[in-house]
């Protein structure tokens, strides 16, 4: 048994010292199978310390074949992470999607990084990644078009999200944090859609057709709801010419700030809390 099982297991008995040795034995059990459940799908990921990396270009090839990280697992037409990437990923191939599976693609505040280079791509998408510290963290430039970007997390960047000349993309489910622009969308034409995200700045609209923003939670929105519909009653305006009609009053659950696997130790010390106070209760 690990050190860190052994630990654990031995907290749960003290703090049961009071109850019932039936009452013990059953949390006990509850709280060490739970443990070594953890420990074997997860903690070798975990506890295992992460190695440092120097700062790569990834490239995706257009005949599907990826250089430049053994950090990426290919599964079909779907490139999932293994772990945190730091580098920029260069992408050759389309009708692809690119998977972060939780983990943080990271740059280094470098002004010619970006994070995701789709420039002349069709029918990729983008999900369930934090995307970090990058000049843009996703380019799509040229005729890059049907893009999706999905459940990501992007943080820190100059320009979140660029669509240069590119049209035909939905943006959803996303949050952005403490960046400089969250969306541009410039010399674009044709549909891009922007819904049900959550803004912490603004979108910028250069040269380009009006794209379709509607539903998302905007930071700094200050309106109503009094219907409770969880959509305030006026609009919110920004730059005086674009405007998201139906703001939403709370953020959208989506992706959080880190990756969703350390979310799971605390799930667990949780679980083993909550069983000791039931027992608790239970004795008196």
């Amino acid at each position: 048994m690990s050190q860190e099982i052994l630990t654990i297991t031995l907290i749960a008995r003290n703090n049961l010292s009071g109850v019932g040795a039936v009452m013990k034995k059953t949390a006990i059990a509850i709280a060490l199978g739970l443990t070594l459940l953890f420990s074997y799908l997860f903690c070798g990921t975990l506890i295992q310390p992460v190695e440092s990396q120097s700062f790569e270009t990834i490239y995706i090839r257009s005949d599907g074949t990826v250089e430049g990280t053994d950090l990426i697992e290919i599964s079909n037409n779907t490139y999932t992470f293994l772990n945190d990437i730091s580098g920029s990923i260069v992408v050759s191939k389309d009708f692809i999607t690119i998977d972060g599976s939780g983990y943080a693609l990271k740059g280094t505040d470098d002004p010619s990084q970006r994070g995701i280079s789709l420039s002349n791509r069709k029918n990729v998408t983008v999900t369930n990644m934090v995307i970090m510290n990058y000049h843009i963290g996703i380019s799509c430039g040229g005729s890059a078009s049907n893009i999706t970007i999905l459940n990501n997390y992007i943080s820190s960047c100059g320009i979140g999200i660029e669509f240069l000349g590119s049209s035909n993309n939905l943006v959803k489910y996303n949050t952005f944090k403490n960046n400089d622009i969250d969306i541009a969308i410039n010399y674009a034409q044709g549909n891009n859609f922007i819904t049900q995200n959550n803004l912490n700045n603004y979108v910028q609209v250069w040269m380009s057709d009006q794209p379709t923003i509607d539903m998302n939670y905007w930071a700094d929105y200050n309106g109503t709801d009094s219907d409770g519909d969880g959509i305030g009653d006026s609009p919110y305006f920004y730059h005086d010419i674009l405007q998201d009609n139906n703001p939403l009053i709370e953020p959208v659950s989506v992706i959080p700030e880190f990756p969703s696997l350390i979310i799971l130790p605390l799930f667990v010390i949780a679980t083993i809390l909550l069983t000791l106070v039931y027992f608790k209760k239970r004795k008196h």
